[in-house]
């Protein structure tokens, strides 16, 4: 035992004088690194100076410089998820003004209302718990199956409603949403008698905020690999899969008006809305759309994401959500829709504040997409950093899809949602305000003098009225 315990102590003492050694060796390593590339950063011309990668990334942008890097790499524009780099809408400019003796806040956030009516003159209208809806995000195409069920549950877990997407109907995603929008999309998918009967509202996708109208196309050596996902798209072998510029069957005013009552037919009646993306000819199209009778439009700014776009026109193609959702809640209002047509909006909101700030724009209710991934994945993220992106979980393509924990997903984004929720909630009672959707214009003000004047707003720099 004696011998033993001499041996532990050996062992132990050696491994820590090693460690020592290896340290005080380490340090010197480093310290001879260091010195060698200081000194060339500080004595180099800048033509052959390390230090010039770092000029040129902030000149030009990391992710243009990366980007610049993919395009001379595969000699194809590359594909970034999730959109665009920045929020080009001014919500930061935005305050809620809360009361205090002149008018009474409430007592208990609990009281406040948040539930809604999408379609109200619907025979069926699709009734919420919560104005925050997931967007339309596409199974096979884009997000993997475990991904689409973990969304469907979590926003039935909520109180709200799923969106299938322009991608194949997947019945795992039905199963598990309460509530699911199907869409109506651009490719010639998902649109038997049975899956549209299968919705609680459907939702007529003719493009979406910073992707415009722009085609789309799976390689057949894409769907050569995955040859489930091809027979979903009713796609030969050998051929590409196709989202075209337009919706085929719907080149005139007339044939959008009978495809809206085709649909509203086969389905019973439930809510038949339009998805479009935000642009500056929004109120011509609008014009169009209302005299197709919908129960719903939805409008998605150029902040909105996406599974990935040529990068370069993420930057460029659209207008933003703020003022997108301006525009058509004032059309509807000069058309005296307002409660009749819902508004719907979405692009670049991320937080309870910029849904709140939407509401109180005029959006009847908001839809949401990048950050709802983001709050779906919340921790499960280490399964794959720092070695892989958390994108590996959750797209169609990535290598570790199958590691996504389904119920784990679904509560994360559910508590998003609730906790999403409440804050909104904890904001009207400031406000005074009993319901979400009592919140409203003259609860806002902006820092932004010329922001104030286009919305009909107070400033900051002035007394209320």
């Amino acid at each position: 035992m004696k011998l033993f315990s001499i041996g532990v102590l050996a062992t132990v003492t050696g491994l820590i004088v090693a460690g020592c050694l290896l340290a005080i060796a380490g340090r010197s390593i480093i310290h001879l690194i260091f010195s060698l590339v200081y000194k060339r950063i500080t004595t180099e011309r800048y033509w052959t100076n390390l230090f010039e990668t770092y000029n040129l990334a902030k000149m030009i942008g990391l992710g243009r410089l990366v980007e610049t890097e993919l395009r001379s790499a595969h000699g194809q524009p590359p594909d970034r998820p999730f959109g665009r780099r920045d929020v080009v809408s001014p919500w930061k400019d935005l305050f809620f003004n809360p009361v205090y003796i002149h008018r009474l806040p409430l007592l208990d956030y609990t009281k406040v209302g948040t539930e809604v009516v999408i379609g109200p003159e619907a025979r069926y209208p699709l009734k919420l718990k919560i104005p925050v809806l997931l967007g339309g995000m596409a199974y096979g195409t884009a997000l993997s199956a475990k991904t689409k069920q973990a969304l469907a549950l979590g926003a039935t877990m909520a109180g709200t409603a799923a969106n299938t997407g322009n991608g194949p109907f997947l019945p795992a995603e039905r199963t598990a949403a309460e509530k699911l929008i199907v869409q109506y999309s651009r490719g010639g998918w998902a649109k038997d008698l049975e899956i549209l009967q299968a919705a609680n509202a459907v939702e007529i996708q003719l493009g979406q905020g910073l992707w415009g109208s722009a085609p789309v196309e799976i390689p057949a050596t894409r769907l050569a690999r995955n040859p489930k996902l091809r027979q979903l798209l009713g796609v030969q072998p050998g051929e590409t899969a196709k989202i075209p510029t337009r919706l085929m069957e719907v080149e005139s005013e007339r044939e959008l008006k009978e495809l809206v009552q085709e649909l509203r037919d086969k389905t019973g009646g439930v809510p038949i809305g339009i998805k479009v993306g935000a642009t500056q000819w929004l109120e011509q199209e609008l014009e169009i759309m209302i005299r197709a009778r919908p129960d719903f439009i939805a409008v998605d700014g150029l902040e909105g994401g996406t599974h990935g776009n040529l990068a370069s026109t993420l930057d460029a193609i659209g207008l933003p959500t703020l003022y997108a959702l301006v525009r058509a809640r004032r059309f509807l209002e000069k058309k005296k829709l307002s409660g009749k047509i819902s508004l719907l909006v979405g692009g670049g909101l991320y937080s309870s504040m910029d849904f709140l700030k939407a509401l109180a724009l005029g959006a009847d209710a908001v839809f949401i997409g990048t950050i709802a991934l983001l709050a779906l994945v919340h921790t499960q993220a280490i399964k794959v950093l720092p070695w892989e992106p958390p994108t590996t979980l959750i797209f169609n393509r990535g290598r570790m899809k199958q590691k996504l924990n389904i119920e784990q997903g679904a509560q994360s984004l559910a508590n998003f949602l609730k906790a999403s929720v409440q804050e909104m909630q904890i904001a009207a009672v400031t406000l005074g305000k009993n319901h979400l959707n009592k919140v409203d214009e003259g609860d806002l003000s902006s820092v932004n003098r010329e922001l104030a004047t286009y919305l009909g707003i107070q400033w900051c720099g002035d007394p209320a009225v």
